[in-house]
């Protein structure tokens, strides 16, 4: 069951739960939680861009990686998912690919993966609003916590995928 606006207020504010840090209570939607774009985008190769000083023109079909500016903090007994904003695909700009699932126990940042589908330019400001995250209970905690490689994430994290 995906949590309510009234639960996801209820659980941050009254049992101090820290689910999205920081929180901003004008970020908080019907179902979701709005997250902002961080201050760094990085290519596949690595190379970063930093957004703190001046907005990225993301050209048509260009792939980066990005990153929330909040840290995310799934409890053993819930799921998230994280979904672009529709008025952003709706300028053909899909904010994450195929990884919105994020697993109970997950600590971090969220790395976006930005892609600009459209045959038009994309500014990319540090705190747009380009995404959502959605939590659903489990039917039962855990037992084994997420506890892979992109734990404690910390900003904009290229894979880790060892098979190339």
């Amino acid at each position: 069951m995906i949590l309510s606006d009234r639960d996801l207020k209820n659980i941050i504010l009254n049992q101090k739960i820290y689910l999205v840090n920081p929180f901003n209570i004008e970020d908080l939607q019907p179902c979701s939680i709005d997250l902002h774009l961080g201050d760094t985008l990085k290519t596949i190769e690595g190379k970063t861009i930093d957004l703190s000083q001046d907005s990225y023109h993301l050209k048509p079909h260009e792939f980066l990686l990005g990153s929330t500016m909040e840290k995310i903090h799934v409890p053993y007994d819930l799921m998230a998912r994280v979904e672009g904003k529709s008025t952003i695909a709706r300028l053909g700009v899909m904010i994450h690919i195929t990884a919105g699932f994020i697993d109970a126990g997950f600590n971090g940042n969220i790395t976006l993966e930005i892609y600009n589908c459209s045959n038009k330019p994309f500014e990319l400001f540090h705190g747009d609003t380009l995404c959502q995250i959605a939590f659903e209970t489990l039917s039962s905690p855990v037992e084994t916590p997420y506890c892979g490689k992109y734990q404690n994430s910390d900003g904009t994290v290229l894979s880790k995928y060892e098979g190339l």
